[in-house]
């Protein structure tokens, strides 16, 4: 059963999306007994796909601007009631004072990312 040139780019797209390698496309194309100029024109379009991005697929481990404004928000309550703890001696420290700037400064920086995020999605 012969395949086209659009189902083969279709169906190994595809495949590419699911994690295959170009190696192993190149491979299985070859023992289909393809030409290699078919086989590189079969690669070539569906690497130009990828990369134009015609096929949105949602990125594991990436937050929406609502999740990253909440981690923001928590970030810099809980740097300021640490810093306040410590300043009003909520907590013993021994005399010592734990600013906790990090926290505040990264979840501001979380919030305007958020915000940035909104905005490019709108």
């Amino acid at each position: 059963m012969e395949m086209d040139f659009k189902e083969l780019v279709d169906l190994y797209h595809q495949k590419k999306i699911e994690g295959m390698d170009f190696s192993q496309i190149r491979k299985e194309l070859a023992e289909k007994n393809i030409e290699t100029e078919l086989i590189k024109d079969i690669v070539r379009a569906i690497d130009n796909r990828m990369l134009s991005g015609e096929v949105k697929t949602k990125k594991k481990g990436m937050f929406k601007p609502r999740d990253l404004r909440l981690i923001g928000w928590i970030l810099m309550i809980i740097g300021g009631v640490i810093t306040l703890g410590t300043y009003f001696k909520w907590f013993d420290m021994n005399g010592y004072y734990f600013l906790s700037y990090g926290p505040v400064i990264a979840g501001y920086l979380l919030i305007v990312a958020a915000r940035r995020a909104q905005r490019k999605n709108s």
